[in-house]
């Protein structure tokens, strides 16, 4: 066993690429299985551990359980030369181990209260297991402070050992984004942070063994984690703020991505593009945790939650948009068929967390229309599975329909020809265009009624 604290930088870093440095990754989902991959190309010994027995039977048959570019061969390959092995018993995994990583979500209740149980839960059965000398890493999004607080006092109550004394504790906030998990664990800037100087320096070695990119030492962390929090909610205010500014471009006969990338001419100036909404694990998420932790401090945060509420608006503004179109052919929601394209909360992805789509179908169907759903990423069977009628092609799925809505920019939805597609659709076409892919005044030549979020371009 090697000693996280005591041994040095170098010899540490040396130990590792030996594969005498044992790591234990617990979460194998969308970052923890690329983060235990990378550290097995690094020459670590590496122990994934998920609680959900058929992902670690999978992999243990060197099958990867995630829609991930790379990440297929990587895992065959490792687990193959034994690098690498899944199990799902936390406690003996981290007995065996000099760190430990912690890849498992950090979620927000029906309340929109954060819930860390996930955290409090694995820290739980690390502590029964973590031995003096190892290193814990925490990598998921939290309130300011909550690493310390929660996370540190749950590992000293189980395992009856001090942390900065008997264990380290480092902090280092995954950047990256599903569909693109390994190119950006390996390229993007990681900050560090550690609860002492022993903890940082050892936390740095291993972040270091999996990116090229430059490691940024916060003081403490309480700041690292502020920092996820801060570069994450920067997008979301700005998303919200395209958001707004879209839905009065609509109301002003202006066409806001016109603007914007007039806008955006200006160097200081970086617009972001609105749409039907903000998905996937973060951006829905991580502002309710800085909400939190400013509401229990007596802050107000106005700015970051009105922007969330804006966001999450969306999908209801676009259901208007929906509903204004078919009015003015005399029709209405109710009834209609309405073909949404695309589940993923964005482009090119397999991935509906979050997805302000399904908030949209809800709301559609919930107002009586009959929605049929397309996602190329997806399988008829599993959008069926996720409740909804499925096509198995996009022709097939807009047939007959009475409104198309485009939700992802997919590639497969960058080929749409507005043509080709009002002459599948039923008569007095409405097309709502949220991924900004199609060409109003091309729309409206195949005689159908364009509604974009955004584009003030409506010539009926």
């Amino acid at each position: 066993m090697v000693n996280m604290l005591d041994d040095s930088p170098e010899d540490l870093k040396k130990q590792l690429t030996k594969g005498n440095i044992t790591v234990s990754v617990i979460g194998l989902g969308w970052m923890g299985l690329p983060t235990a991959c990378l550290l097995a190309e690094a020459g670590a010994k590496v122990i994934g551990v998920d609680i959900n027995p058929s992902v670690v039977e999978r992999l243990n048959q060197g099958n990867s359980h995630l829609d991930e570019p790379g990440l297929e061969r990587l895992v065959k390959r490792h687990m193959r030369t034994g690098k690498l092995n899944a199990t799902t018993k936390i406690e003996e995994a981290c007995s065996e181990s000099d760190a430990i990583i912690i890849v498992v979500p950090t979620l927000i209740d029906q309340s929109k209260r954060p819930d860390y149980s996930a955290v409090e839960n694995v820290c739980k059965e690390i502590g029964k297991g973590i031995r003096k000398g190892s290193l814990v890493i925490f990598t998921g999004t939290c309130g300011p402070g909550v690493t310390e607080r929660i996370a540190s006092n749950v590992l000293e109550k189980h395992s009856g050992l001090r942390a900065g004394e008997d264990f380290g504790v480092g902090y280092s906030p995954i950047r990256a984004m599903g569909g693109r998990a390994l190119i950006d664990l390996e390229s993007y800037n990681r900050v560090v942070a550690g609860i002492d100087k022993r903890s940082l320096e050892s936390t740095c070695t291993i972040i270091s063994s999996i990116t090229k990119g430059e490691l940024i030492k916060v003081r403490n962390i309480k700041t690292a984690e502020a920092t996820k929090l801060f570069e994450t909610i920067y997008r979301d205010v700005n998303i919200g703020l395209a958001n707004e500014f879209a839905t009065f471009c609509e109301d002003s006969g202006i066409d806001y991505m016109e603007a914007m990338a007039a806008a955006n001419s200006q160097p200081y100036s970086h617009l972001h593009i609105p749409g039907v909404g903000v998905g996937g694990h973060c951006l829905p998420v991580y502002p309710y945790m800085l909400l939190e932790e400013a509401r229990s401090q007596g802050v107000k945060l106005r700015i970051v939650k009105t922007s969330r509420l804006t966001n999450e608006d969306m999908p209801r503004h676009v259901a208007g948009l929906a509903a204004n179109g078919l009015r003015s052919v005399g029709k209405t929601l109710r009834r209609a068929k309405i073909t949404v394209l695309g589940i993923s909360y964005r482009p090119n992805v397999k991935e509906t967390r979050y997805s302000p789509s399904l908030e949209l179908i809800s709301l559609l169907k919930r107002r009586g229309a009959r929605v049929t759903v397309y996602d190329p990423k997806f399988s008829c069977e599993e959008i069926g599975n996720l409740g909804y009628h499925a096509e198995p092609t996009s022709k097939k799925a807009v047939e007959k329909a009475d409104c198309v809505i485009v939700a992802v920019a997919h590639d497969e939805f960058k080929r749409l020809d507005a043509r080709e597609l009002t002459a599948l659709m039923g008569r007095s076409p409405v097309i709502v265009d949220c991924a900004h892919l199609m060409d109003s005044a091309q729309v409206e030549r195949s005689r159908a009624v364009y509604r974009g979020v955004g584009r003030g371009v409506w010539t009926r």
